[in-house]
């Protein structure tokens, strides 16, 4: 470790509170419901002006006498699948992984990369074994999905930056990954309300979202987690520094 890598992160020790495991788990379970609560109200408000209170959409007319429907079980799959990506998205954005430093930075640039390609590859592998909805729909470019999953996103993006609250180094890195986990949680939104798996519009408005997001939590985390801002909000807010033994989330 070199010595300015070490001071930075015996300065982040040093300025940072001591709260105990109790008060930690109890912060993010608060913040969690927090965030499980916006991505169900962002879903409501915009079914709500998108699709008649539609939250989740079987299909929908392609062509004049053409109605695609999909089945429940393509729903079922797709989303179920999704959310197992989502857990292990989670587990990996918002843990440190076995060094104090965090993740890699090969490891989080691979994360980024790899969430939205296995979204993509499950909506579209079993939609292909499971339904006839990879038709092209003209009057569905993916624009609304596009609004829906950065509108669902918003919520979790800032509850996971609360959670995370410091990164010691490469903290765009670690915004980005944060942002690519906050969109894996508006796939789930959006593919319950979007009965689409034309590859066109899964590409726009479900896969873009994510890299668009994990360029929004670079920008974030860079202002937000690096230790620099960290120390300077806390000395805005008059937060005491503390000594001794720490524990890190």
């Amino acid at each position: 470790m070199s010595a300015d890598l070490k001071a930075r992160v015996l300065a982040a020790a040093a300025a940072e509170p001591s709260p105990t495991r109790a008060a930690v788990n109890q912060r993010n379970v608060v913040i969690s419901m927090v965030a499980a609560t916006s991505i169900v109200g962002a879903l409501m408000i915009f079914a709500t002006l998108a699709s008649d209170g539609q939250l989740v959409r079987l299909g929908g007319e392609v062509a004049p006498d053409r109605y695609v429907e999909r089945s429940v079980w393509l729903l079922l799959t797709t989303a179920g699948g999704a959310l197992g990506i989502v857990a292990m998205a989670l587990w990996f954005a918002l843990r440190r992984g076995r060094s104090m430093l965090g993740r890699s930075r090969g490891s989080l640039l691979c994360g980024i990369v790899l969430i939205p390609l296995a979204l993509f590859a499950w909506k579209i592998g079993w939609s292909l074994a499971l339904g006839d909805s990879m038709v092209e729909w003209p009057e569905r470019t993916g624009l609304k999905c596009l609004s829906l999953s950065l509108l669902v996103a918003f919520g979790p993006l800032l509850a996971f930056l609360a959670m995370r609250r410091s990164a010691a180094v490469r903290p765009a890195l670690n915004g980005a990954i944060l942002g690519s986990a906050a969109g894996a949680c508006a796939w789930v939104a959006g593919d319950l309300w979007c009965p689409v798996s034309y590859v066109p519009h899964v590409l726009l408005g479900h896969v873009l979202p994510l890299f668009v997001l994990a360029g929004v939590g670079a920008v974030l985390g860079q202002t937000v987690l690096s230790l620099r801002s960290v120390a300077s909000t806390r000395r805005t807010l008059g937060e005491p520094r503390t000594g001794g033994q720490t524990f890190r989330e």
